[in-house]
């Protein structure tokens, strides 16, 4: 009896002329979005090439350490494949960073890119799933139980010897169903010209994210399927389940993602760069000037000293030179760790606050599973800051290795830029709480459902 039921169910949504306009159009978003995002992704990775080596020409040219330690060198922004199925913060114009000695390095505007993608949404498959899917899947089920409640189907339907807990679990199993069919057609689809295309380097990791996202895309159906089924038991007409549907769609998918990062802010407020710089200028300068008061007194009785003396003198400058650098360091690092932690504070508030709403648990999920979210992005400017470190020790080896030596200003040992996205089970333990979530929030708002289709009255 259950099969006949799901079959029912399951080929009823599938002949209505709203499901078939839906579905194509979420194939034909789901082609699209691949086979746009690729050809971003081949220019992106041409350019990334391209200008790695103009950036190291142009450091080549400056003709001293020091000024190389002044004007630093560029850097570019790795491009990420997984940015073919979900964009997430890939969508940035801030391509470029120069590192330096001097300053906070932090991913800056490219001049060269066109603004105007910033002014409409990205179709990929994360708007795909967040935006069309969700709004089917409420479609689907807004007249599922309220439908059939006006016309009377559903009174002739229990006239007959049919368990009530058969018929809710067919309906959600059919419906279901048919929702998850033109995703998985998109998906395969977009597999398919993945697979068949040299300019996107998927690894046997991109493949494992590309089963776990559309595992927790299956999970965001089912729970925007739930909420349809749920409110299509409560509600007296089809006309309210929709409304009221409608309603709750632009609640959590629009209002509440949106929302919470700016009460986040509001919450835990963090300092812009140009303040932690200016904060990182004032203590640094003070302790640079009290080396440099030292030095002034010391260097009075230099005309007075002997060799041996003058040999300690220098030497002890030295020392002084060293620990003043350290402390410099350990003071920079002490502020941008301040701000870091700031940073990630006010990041997980406004997780914690968007995190009500399935569509954001999604997207936090899924774009972090794909390496193209803030777990990304953060780990991203943490190597930047490395890499910042390293090129400042490069330059001051450089500069005391040549120094009185009469050697040439040389960069070709000057280390590259690198980044390595971290493995598959990392990110998982990073997102396991939001994709828990939406297990829980399946299941909790089935079983609501479940429970008030079988309290409810029948007409």
């Amino acid at each position: 009896m259950l099969r006949a039921l799901i079959a029912k169910e399951w080929l009823t949504s599938l002949l209505e002329l709203r499901f078939l306009v839906c579905a194509a159009l979420c194939v034909l978003l789901g082609i699209i979005s691949v086979v746009v995002l690729r050809a971003d992704l081949e220019a992106r990775r041409s350019d990334f090439g391209r200008n790695q080596s103009l950036y190291r020409d142009q450091a080549a040219e400056y003709g001293s350490y020091r000024d190389l330690q002044r004007r630093g060198v560029r850097v570019d922004r790795p491009p990420q494949s997984f940015q073919v199925l979900f964009y997430g913060v890939e969508k940035t114009l801030d391509h470029t960073a120069v590192v330096s000695e001097d300053y906070l390095p932090g991913f800056q505007g490219d001049l060269n890119a066109n603004p105007a993608m910033l002014l409409f949404p990205v179709a990929d498959m994360l708007f795909v799933v967040a935006v069309v899917l969700s709004l089917l899947a409420f479609f689907i089920s807004y007249d599922t139980v309220a439908g059939e409640r006006e016309s009377g189907t559903l009174k002739l339907v229990m006239s007959y010897p049919v368990p009530r807990d058969l018929l809710i679990l067919a309906k959600w199993l059919g419906g279901y169903f048919s929702l998850a069919l033109p995703f998985l057609a998109a998906l395969l689809i977009g597999a398919l010209l993945i697979s068949m295309s040299a300019e996107v380097p998927f690894t046997a990791t991109d493949w494992e994210a590309f089963a776990v996202t559309g595992a927790v895309s299956l999970l965001l159906l089912a729970v925007m399927f739930s909420i349809g089924l749920l409110v299509s038991v409560r509600a007296r007409s089809s006309s309210t389940a929709i409304l009221g549907l409608v309603a709750l769609w632009v609640l959590l998918a629009l209002v509440v993602p949106n929302l919470g990062p700016y009460l986040a802010e509001l919450a835990v407020p963090v300092p812009d760069v140009g303040a932690v710089e200016r904060e990182i200028g004032l203590r640094t300068e003070a302790m640079a000037a009290e080396y440099r008061s030292q030095w002034r007194r010391g260097g009075r009785s230099f005309r007075n000293m002997t060799a041996s003396q003058r040999t300690e003198f220098f030497r002890q400058r030295r020392e002084q030179r060293d620990q003043l650098q350290k402390d410099l360091n350990e003071a920079s690092a002490e502020i941008i760790s301040d701000f870091e932690n700031r940073l990630r504070r006010q990041t997980d508030m406004a997780r914690v606050i968007t995190r009500v709403s399935p569509v954001a648990c999604f997207v936090y999920a899924n774009t972090d599973i794909g390496a193209t979210g803030v777990r990304h992005e953060e780990r991203l400017i943490g190597a930047l800051r490395q890499y910042q470190r390293q090129f400042a020790r490069y330059v001051a080896e450089q500069t005391e290795a040549t120094a009185g030596s009469g050697e040439e200003y040389d960069i070709d040992d000057l280390p590259d830029f690198r980044y390595r996205s971290d493995g598959m089970q990392e990110r998982l333990d990073a997102r396991f709480v939001d994709v828990l979530l939406l297990a829980l929030f399946a299941v909790a708002l089935f079983m609501a459902a479940f429970v008030s289709f079988l309290r409810s009255e029948v007409s």
